[in-house]
C-alpha cells in the first residue's frame, strides 16, 4: 500500500524549492531575509492530519 505524503513547508521554501525546517519563520527564511513571505498554509497541515487519520481508520476496519 503506498501513502501518498503532503508536505508542509512554508511558502517561500516550496516556491523557491529549498528545505523547510518548519518553524516560524524558519531557517531559510530568516537567512535569506525573506520572514515576511514564511507562512504557511492552515489547509495543508488539515489535510495532512485528515488523509492520515482516514487511512488509519481504514487499516483498522480492514483487520476487523
Amino acid at each position: 500500500q503506498v501513502r501518498s505524503r503532503i508536505t508542509v513547508v512554508c511558502a517561500e521554501c516550496k516556491r523557491l524549492k529549498l528545505k523547510c525546517d518548519r518553524r516560524t519563520p524558519c531557517g531559510s527564511c530568516d537567512k535569506r531575509g525573506t520572514v515576511v513571505r514564511c507562512v504557511y498554509s492552515p489547509a495543508a497541515a488539515e489535510k495532512v492530519d485528515l488523509h492520515s487519520l482516514n487511512n488509519r481508520l481504514i487499516q483498522v476496519e480492514q483487520s476487523l
